[in-house]
């Protein structure tokens, strides 16, 4: 961890020892805490939660992980509540005011593909981009299905790396470039 402190910036704060490789990483928007999502390939929880300041382990999210189900992204939408997504095709909703060992709400990819990416409006709609095809997924949180999907064109059998979305647009990167899906055009 590294600081950005005025008088501090670029000095090593501490390491934090998570014994598995690290593929992802969300700060609370309170900046109090981090979440690593890890491979799985050392605990039973690839979802752990460390103080910032002190680097201690503060808790693990759920408990009944499969060896190598690793967390590809996490999204906080709140302090309290936080998206998770990666190898095992689910999307996790996590309430960690309620409890930290089981989600609130689980959405499956309907393919069976890996997650790579996730992102919410922090209201209904969560956008998920999946491992093949350049599959982007938009889901209603007060649904069991997906809504939407759209097949991004790629040259390749592409992942969603990374995806943006607002009420107007959805930012797609694939190996192939950065797509654009405009709602306002008819």
């Amino acid at each position: 961890v590294w600081s950005l402190s005025a008088g501090r910036v670029g000095q090593c704060l501490h390491t934090v020892q998570t014994e598995d490789r690290v593929w992802s990483i969300a700060i609370s928007p309170l900046l109090r805490s981090f979440v690593t999502g890890t491979a799985c390939c050392g605990h039973t929880s690839p979802l752990r939660i460390w103080d910032l300041e002190s680097g201690q382990l503060l808790t693990c999210l759920g408990t009944d992980f499969h060896h190598g189900a690793g967390v590809l992204d996490i999204f906080y939408e709140t302090p309290s509540l936080l998206l998770s997504c990666g190898y095992d095709t689910y999307i996790r909703y996590w309430d960690i005011r309620t409890t930290c060992r089981k989600c609130v709400q689980e959405w499956e990819e309907p393919h069976d593909s890996a997650l790579y990416c996730i992102r919410s409006d922090k209201n209904h709609m969560i956008a998920s981009g999946s491992s093949y095809y350049g599959v982007v997924r938009l889901w209603d949180k007060r649904q069991t299905r997906c809504l939407q999907s759209f097949h991004l064109s790629s040259p390749t059998s592409s992942p969603v790396y990374c995806l943006r979305f607002n009420t107007t647009h959805l930012y797609a990167a694939l190996a192939s470039g950065l797509h654009v899906l405009d709602f306002t055009a008819p």
